[in-house]
């Protein structure tokens, strides 16, 4: 099977790049050949925390090539596509990108005779109109996929008139491959280190962290943040929140019991080595339900695959579903998740519990086993990647045409 990726706002530092990313692995690892193109005519923060390989093709779209380079336009990537057997679009150039780059991702679309399947990764509409020729993507879409059938996305593809089947999906993590690299042995980690891990934005929860911690002032415990960003939002936070002022380098020494340490960008391999050291890991998303069904996010996985004891929000476990079991998170038993509330929450059983099992490594290692189990099961490589492609081609009613693959 032949699969071309396309990223028309190029390799960011976001989740839409690790999706696609972990989808070509997998592809590659079932024998199919696997193409992701890629315009470098927009920069993006954190791009460089990702590792690239040969199946990922970067130039500029626009009609001029970059200096030291021969190729510019997308006629070739027309001419891939059309050799292909499938053809994926998981991102759209911004609004932002140089008209001759917008223009060109437009004879892109026109000219893909393949079956197109449009990824739709923002949640939020305000977002996803960001997107340049997003009608134009949306009504040549033969499948299209967002994270939640009942978002205000697929509402609106419904409005313009789309004429493809509309599925939700999952991210897929390979979390053995993590685990493989990253699980220490129970003894080697800080079980008094709580670490979170995110943007500087207030859906990803990081308020809940702050609360928290004011509930456990005069603790041995040390609290942590990654990814946070010296953006506009982060003046703001500056002066609601007390913490440590942000540190350039990861390699300041902190002490246990101290207000939060704040820190930025980071390189990813070397925050899943940081966090694989500590005993808990945030992830205190919050989304509206109808944004959420079966959808969990990449760190959520990570903090999992790590071997860390996942801290979640509860009122995203209330209506997130489990591909395999069909309940809610927090309706399932031995998740091995301890699961937070929100603002101004009561948070003593919270810390009652973070207390039993920083203090029992026992208890944690058995927490840490039964927490991976039950995330591996819903968002492994081989369970969200097949759950698409078996979509793909799939009519109202029927197998997909796409069996073959599968052996």
């Amino acid at each position: 099977m032949k699969i071309v990726h396309i990223l028309g706002r190029g390799i960011e530092g976001c989740g839409v790049t690790r999706f696609t990313l972990e989808l070509k692995d997998w592809a590659l690892s079932q024998g199919w050949n696997y193409t992701v193109y890629a315009p470098t005519d927009k920069k993006w923060t954190r791009a460089s925390s990702h590792y690239l390989d040969e199946n990922i093709k970067q130039w500029k779209w626009g009609n001029k090539p970059a200096r030291g380079d021969t190729r510019c336009g997308t006629e070739s990537i027309i001419e891939d596509c059309n050799k292909s057997d499938l053809v994926l679009i998981g991102s759209l150039p911004s609004k932002g990108h140089p008209d001759d780059c917008i223009e060109n991702f437009g004879k892109l679309i026109e000219g893909i005779k393949t079956k197109k399947v449009m990824i739709q990764h923002d949640h939020k509409m305000m977002s996803i109109r960001r997107n340049a020729l997003l009608d134009d993507v949306i009504q040549s879409a033969d499948v299209i996929f967002s994270y939640s059938t009942k978002s205000p996305f697929m509402d609106y593809c419904k409005k313009i008139g789309a004429k493809g089947n509309m599925f939700n999906f999952c991210n897929g993590v390979n979390v053995q491959r993590i685990r493989d690299e990253y699980w220490k042995p129970i003894e080697e980690q800080d079980p008094d280190h709580l670490k979170w891990i995110g943007r500087s934005a207030y859906w990803k929860g990081f308020d809940v962290l702050f609360d928290l911690h004011k509930s456990t002032k005069g603790t041995n415990l040390l609290y942590t943040l990654e990814g946070m960003e010296k953006s506009i939002q982060f003046v703001d936070i500056r002066k609601a929140f007390d913490f440590h002022e942000m540190a350039e380098e990861f390699d300041v020494e902190t002490k246990h019991g101290e207000k939060p340490y704040v820190f930025g960008a980071f390189k990813h391999s070397e925050m899943l080595e940081r966090m694989s050291r500590c005993g808990f890991g945030f992830q205190l998303t919050t989304l509206q339900p109808e944004y959420i069904q079966n959808f969990i996010e990449f760190t959520h996985l990570e903090i999992v695959a790590c071997g860390v004891i996942p801290i979640f929000r509860k009122a995203f476990g209330d209506h997130c579903t489990h591909l395999q079991t069909g309940n809610k998170l927090t309706a399932d038993k031995n998740t091995g998740t301890i699961w937070a509330g929100e603002v101004g929450t009561d948070w003593s059983e919270t810390i009652e519990l973070i207390n039993k099992l920083r203090s029992d490594n026992v208890m944690r290692n058995e927490w840490r086993e039964m927490a991976y189990e039950y995330y591996a099961s819903h968002n492994g490589p081989d369970v969200s990647f097949p759950d698409i492609f078996n979509k793909i081609d799939k009519p109202a009613e029927g197998p997909s045409d796409l069996s073959e693959f599968f052996g």
